[in-house]
């Protein structure tokens, strides 16, 4: 290739940002030579390259700024000892939910391995190009009430709602004033069949009024999130975690 041509055509495809194309036609050109190519096929195969390399730079910037506190996996989880379809995870990875605005909520006891399921399912999600956003309960209120302090709540609530799911962890653990837990609730209603909302908590619904402090904003809550919404209840009789001590214990 004449050296005007080429600096010519480098040039066209840094104004159109085309890294990816810029980098590999030279090579993508042989290979088309030897293999007779034709110009359709040579340019598809550019393309493709293309958006395969855009592609994955999302999914490294959606799984960088979920913020998951550490990435967890489907494969490292045991599903034999909760009572939880492993086909109901996996179907939740697919992202079916996020369409309909559909509500996840994981409910149990402490140790049964919620969080790790809400991360690994978070992930798959980023994997397939969702956005998502996790929070502790507290690292949620912590943002909405400063928020509310500088007045910018409703800039806040634009900005989450940039994001497909946003998975709240721990919910219940550590108890909110009642002006936090009615911060909460206005989060709950402003993604009211508009976006999901993935809630993982040690508590049944019948004790969320200590998160509202409020029977009725608890029942107005509740109810937004589980009418449209999938619940599954994780239950045994030891955690995770206390698990793994005494298998460490005893090696």
């Amino acid at each position: 290739m004449e050296a005007s041509l080429k600096a010519s055509l480098d040039s066209s495809l840094k104004n159109l940002k085309l890294p990816t194309i810029l980098s590999q036609y030279n090579e993508k050109a042989m290979i088309a030579l030897e293999e007779k190519l034709s110009y359709e096929q040579y340019l598809l195969s550019l393309a493709k390259q293309e958006v395969e390399e855009r592609f994955n730079k999302k999914v490294k910037y959606l799984l960088k700024s979920a913020k998951f506190p550490k990435l967890k996996t489907l494969d490292d989880y045991d599903f034999s000892q909760v009572e939880i379809s492993k086909e109901s995870i996996i179907q939740l990875t697919h992202g079916n939910f996020l369409a309909d605005s559909y509500n996840v909520i994981f409910f149990g006891t402490p140790g049964s391995g919620k969080t790790h399921l809400a991360t690994a399912i978070g992930r798959e999600l980023c994997l397939k190009g969702h956005k998502v956003l996790f929070h502790t309960g507290c690292s949620l209120i912590q943002e909405l009430v400063k928020a509310k302090n500088n007045l910018t709540l409703t800039n806040l609530f634009k900005k989450l709602m940039a994001y497909d799911l946003v998975i709240i962890d721990e919910l219940g653990y550590i108890p909110f004033e009642k002006t936090e837990g009615d911060l909460l609730f206005q989060f709950i209603s402003d993604r009211y069949e508009r976006k999901s909302i993935f809630i993982t908590t040690n508590l049944a619904f019948s004790e969320w009024d200590t998160i509202f402090k409020n029977k009725m904003v608890a029942t107005a809550a509740i109810d937004r999130l589980v009418h449209h919404s999938q619940i599954f209840k994780f239950q045994q009789d030891s955690s995770f975690r206390a698990d793994e001590a005494r298998k460490r214990l005893k090696k």
